[in-house]
């Protein structure tokens, strides 16, 4: 949330708080008792974003030529999961959408207390590593956690009308999250042109490298494979950014940062856009062959 004005942080707010409602009023406890009870899948998630896509954007890092800065801000990233937009692309998985806001949950939350171990093991010892955890926590508390057990709450008392506004509610979050990528992409275009092609090209490396690693590590169907892609993938911009206001406020890292964050999303769009319709032609391809039997 740090560096956007009103307009752009009320934008992520709607999208976020709207988002996250919608998925809770389609969860049932048992949805949540269900993935907390797949270890392999929650081993499998952590090891993902904690340990390979870390390793992976180090490697990228100091392989791809690209100023201090640019690295700085490449590192923070691999070593920070739990991206907030994440949510617009794997709340879209068909079937196992339910599962979208627990596993952003888990990895915001343990970012904020995991992270910056790796972090002051990557970045140069002279950087002390500050996270303001009072503020990150509230955050994750008031604009992640309570919509979804709201959702949950709902769903518990009112069924039916809980399914039946679950996806009005859901498209307000897609408005604001198009709303606040129209508003801002001026902003994060001017950021991306300032970066350089190295490290355009070292970021898009990474984000293709980390979507790689979450569908080999996804499991066994396709849906957990495109859910854990996308979440591996969405890096945590939001809190680098407050990272590195409170540990070296005006930091020339915070300008790639920005620009990296515009680069995650496109990647994850086309590829949700091509697992949806992929699905829809398989989908129409079982309808003609019962209509023949």
């Amino acid at each position: 949330m740090f560096m956007l004005d009103t307009m752009e942080k009320a934008l992520v707010l709607a999208f976020l708080v709207t988002s996250m409602l919608s998925i809770g009023m389609q969860t049932h406890t048992g949805d949540l008792r269900m993935l907390l009870a797949s270890k392999s899948f929650l081993l499998r998630i952590l090891l993902a974003n904690f340990l390979v896509v870390p390793m992976a954007g180090v490697a990228i890092a100091y392989l791809v030529p690209m100023q201090p800065p640019m690295r700085g801000a490449l590192l923070l990233l691999a070593c920070t999961p739990g991206g907030l937009s994440s949510l617009q692309f794997t709340g879209q998985v068909k079937g196992i959408g339910a599962m979208a806001g627990a596993i952003l949950l888990l990895l915001s939350v343990l970012a904020v207390f995991v992270s910056p171990w790796f972090l002051q093991l990557v970045l140069p010892g002279s950087v002390k590593v500050v996270v303001p955890f009072g503020r990150a926590l509230l955050f994750l508390v008031f604009v992640l956690l309570l919509p979804l057990l709201a959702g949950m709450f709902l769903l518990g008392r009112m069924p039916a009308a809980s399914m039946k506004l679950a996806k009005p509610v859901a498209l307000v979050g897609v408005v604001a999250f198009v709303a606040f990528m129209v508003v801002t992409s001026s902003s994060r275009k001017s950021a991306a042109a300032d970066i350089g092609l190295p490290a355009v090209i070292g970021m898009l490396l990474f984000i293709l490298a980390s979507m790689v690693i979450g569908w080999f590590m996804g499991g066994p169907t396709r849906e957990l494979r495109q859910l854990l892609a996308s979440a591996t993938s969405m890096r945590n911009a939001a809190l680098c950014l407050a990272i590195v206001h409170a540990s070296a406020p005006g930091h020339p890292v915070l300008v790639p940062l920005i620009a990296f964050s515009l680069l995650m999303v496109p990647p994850n769009m086309l590829f949700t856009i091509y697992s949806a319709a992929r699905i829809g032609r398989l989908l129409k391809k079982k309808r003609r062959e019962s209509k023949i039997e």
